[in-house]
């Protein structure tokens, strides 16, 4: 059987493309010194002395500029190409995080906070639209898999080497380590990774996609004007807003209410990365030739909101959040690759920024509005209530899916 789950295994990362092994290695590279936020709360506290309410504003910027990121990264991917809009995106991000070591006043750090989000992720956009042209149509949704592999082996890397490096030399260093992995990041993309363009039988093929697998038809009208898909979003919204909670309102809460140690909670967050890691390729390389793709978007969104409502079920113990974080990490492997995936689908050469443009600010604006919805609610009416409303918001998520899912079925028949 051990062999068997080998070979299943390794059969998930064959067939994929060199230059999406490139992308992923290079992604990898960035997203290791990418981890800058998570200790900003902390300089900004400890080193500059600012206010939460202050530190809470800063945050908001970092949101709003993220949001206008995905927007305008992916109106440039459309207008001058992905290539272009990656490079620039790396190269200036590097530079504005170096900057930032300097920078000690409050509306400085709003001001900064806000263009670092913008170009940092004007580059989420045009690195998915790239997806398709390097990985393939017939592989986007495993070549979207391993993307997001190299982000989170990166991502769980780079806080350990960033933890490490702020004990010994201050969280400042930080800064250098964020620009400077970026900056690399850039001339790896840059040496490495041509531009590719697609060619006139890959964009007639999109354009004539077999629908029997339940993807949305391609269409070549502005993605703002594609009332599918912007229903689509919307609901994945409510989704990201549960999901965002993960990172936010769960830490505080295992601390107060599990009385878990730092490492504890480090340890609990490692078996998220561990799981995804180990399962996410094979389960996708599985479920990516079933005909019913939307309907594992749907399971994912499910799991996500049960991943939250089992504290309230079980109760506030360890042995709960052990099975939140194995529903939450399936979910997350099941949702993430195949919802962008979709999108994908959706799109054509024309409009692909603009398609995962939008999907990219889903996320932004909910890293915006998710902490304070979950502080405030834990606040006032403590963490139970809010198990509940993010139930009630996966269910909204789940039901509006269902109705789109319906539509996809009246198209197909």
């Amino acid at each position: 059987m051990l062999q068997s789950l080998l070979q299943l295994y390794a059969k998930s990362f064959q067939g994929l493309t060199r230059e999406i092994w490139i992308l992923s290695i290079i992604t990898f590279v960035n997203r290791s010194g990418t981890v800058v936020f998570l200790f900003l709360a902390i300089y900004l506290s400890e080193q500059l002395g600012f206010s939460k309410t202050q530190i809470a504003f800063i945050m908001s910027f970092h949101g709003i500029g993220s949001v206008a990121g995905g927007y305008i990264g992916g109106r440039l991917t459309d207008s001058v190409g992905y290539y272009r809009v990656m490079f620039w995106s790396l190269t200036v991000v590097g530079f504005l995080y170096i900057s930032l070591f300097w920078v000690s006043s409050f509306w400085m750090f709003c001001v900064m906070g806000f263009l670092t989000s913008l170009v940092g992720d004007a580059f989420r956009p045009a690195a998915m639209a790239s997806i398709t042209i390097y990985g393939g149509e017939e592989l986007q949704t495993r070549s979207m898999s391993l993307y997001r592999l190299a982000i989170n082996i990166g991502f769980a890397i780079g806080v350990a080497i960033a933890g490490f490096l702020a004990g010994i030399f201050g969280y400042g260093v930080l800064f250098f380590v964020d620009g400077v992995t970026c900056i690399v990041a850039a001339f790896l993309f840059l040496f490495f990774l041509k531009e590719k363009k697609e060619s006139e039988k890959e964009i007639q093929k999109a354009s004539q996609k077999n629908i029997s697998q339940k993807t949305p038809p391609v269409l070549q009208r502005s993605a703002y004007r594609d009332k599918w898909y912007l229903g689509y979003v919307f609901f994945l919204f409510f989704n990201a807003l549960v999901f965002i909670q993960l990172f936010h309102v769960f830490p505080l809460f295992c601390k107060e209410e599990l009385l878990m140690s730092e490492e504890g909670f480090g340890a609990l967050m490692s078996f998220n990365g561990i799981l995804i890691a180990l399962l996410e390729m094979p389960l996708i390389y599985i479920i990516a030739k079933k005909r019913d793709q939307m309907g594992y978007i749907i399971w994912g969104v499910v799991l996500i909101g049960l991943s939250f409502l089992v504290f309230n079920v079980i109760g506030f113990t360890i042995f709960a959040a052990v099975v939140s974080m194995i529903l939450v990490s399936v979910g997350e492997m099941i949702n993430f690759p195949l919802a962008s995936s979709l999108a994908l689908s959706r799109s054509n050469s024309t409009n692909r920024g603009q398609y995962m443009g939008l999907y990219s600010m889903v996320f932004a604006v909910g890293l915006i509005i998710a902490p304070l919805l979950g502080f405030r609610i834990a606040e006032v009416y403590g963490y139970a209530i809010l198990w509940n409303v993010l139930g009630v918001l996966a269910a909204i998520s789940t039901v509006g899916l269902l109705f789109l899912r319906k539509k996809l079925e009246i198209i197909d028949n």
